[in-house]
């Protein structure tokens, strides 16, 4: 794997239309560094040829070649050719809006879905002209879109194999399934079999960010979801996310966020009202 720290992508600069997804067509004329990010990402390659590194494996991809990124995995492009460039539809989503039973698959996965799925590409096409556009019911339909190209990934792809070793990836698998129970970095350290001071500082410096800061805007994008998919009070939905003090959990929200959590849930009530 290469040894350089990633750079990470942020919700804060892609989730500015939608809390939950958004969806564009990149056209990648030149390589793109290792990162990675803090949501799942589909990737799928309509035209033009390169070599996608994941989690330091290489794979040519071209036309009809897809992947299903978690927030574990590393990725870049190399050998872009910038006058035939790479043009990619890319959704990036938080899992928390797809059926029960897909977001078990996701949690279940040990590494990336990567593979040729032709299939996808009518759908992602017909989501990126939804995306942009305000017809009727557009978010159930996009959300529906994201479902249907999960599934078909899934069925089509076979995950991306590396070294169950890898220390990076198990401690960001170990979090992302257990952040909502009591978790501290004693418990994560031995998972990935490092001491604990040896762990947060590896951690801090593989992720730019301390393990609780983390932890805790796992946490607070869980509340977020919640907030906007069901009639949860705010102290009901601190308690369902992982906080132990409803007052913690409200002055952390506004923290990350800007507004209270009352005012986060009505502003995108509002503004899917005014949308429908």
């Amino acid at each position: 794997m290469n040894k350089h720290v990633p750079f990470k992508l942020g919700k804060e600069r892609y989730f500015t239309k939608d809390p939950n997804f958004t969806v564009v067509e990149h056209l990648l004329r030149k390589d793109y560094p290792l990162h990675w990010h803090e949501f799942y990402e589909i990737e799928y390659i309509v035209s033009g040829n390169a070599t996608e590194i994941i989690n330091g494996t290489e794979y040519k991809v071209g036309p009809g070649f897809a992947v299903l990124l978690t927030p574990a995995d590393l990725h870049s492009y190399k050998n872009v050719n910038a006058e035939k460039y790479l043009t990619i539809h890319n959704v990036k989503f938080s899992p928390y809006l797809l059926p029960p039973e897909l977001q078990k698959a996701l949690n279940s996965i040990s590494a990336p879905l990567c593979g040729t799925c032709t299939a996808i590409g009518p759908v992602f096409s017909k989501l990126l002209q939804e995306y942009n556009g305000q017809d009727f019911a557009r978010e159930p339909f996009i959300l529906a879109s994201i479902t249907q190209i999960c599934i078909l990934l899934f069925r089509c792809c076979q995950e991306v194999h590396y070294s169950p070793k890898d220390p990076e990836r198990e401690m960001i698998l170990y979090i992302r399934e257990h952040f909502l129970e009591p978790i501290n970095v004693d418990t994560v350290a031995s998972v990935v079999h490092l001491t604990p001071n040896y762990f947060s500082e590896f951690f801090k410096k593989h992720m730019g960010i301390g393990f609780t800061a983390y932890v805790k805007k796992l946490r607070l994008e869980f509340a977020a979801n919640l907030l906007l998919t069901t009639d949860l009070t705010v102290q009901q939905t601190a308690q369902k996310s992982g906080f132990n003090s409803a007052a913690h959990f409200f002055n952390s929200f506004k923290a990350e966020y800007g507004v209270p959590p009352e005012q986060f849930r009505k502003k995108y009530n509002q503004q899917s009202q005014k949308e429908d």
